[in-house]
């Protein structure tokens, strides 16, 4: 882990450990893990955070980046996830 990690927040942490382990298939599974922390820590408001998830191709980079450092995990694995989502 990071050396930041005991700032980050331990509820998003564990999210992060989701797309980890592959347990995060679809990014609206997302919807259901404190969505209102997530979509303020990105500095969007929610009712757009919840279009994205049901559309996850809307995310910008910049969103996934800052998604991934707020799960403390690489950007990769979201896109990963939003790639599988486009197939």
């Amino acid at each position: 882990m990071a050396k930041d990690d005991q700032h980050k927040d331990p509820t998003l942490l564990s999210i992060g450990s989701m797309f980890e382990t592959g347990r995060i298939k679809k990014m609206y599974t997302l919807s259901e893990l404190y969505p209102t922390k997530i979509a303020k820590s990105l500095g969007i408001n929610y009712g757009r955070y919840m279009v994205k998830l049901s559309h996850p191709d809307r995310f910008t980079l910049g969103e996934i980046v800052r998604l991934a450092n707020l799960l403390n995990i690489e950007p990769e694995m979201i896109t990963k996830v939003i790639y599988s989502e486009m197939d």
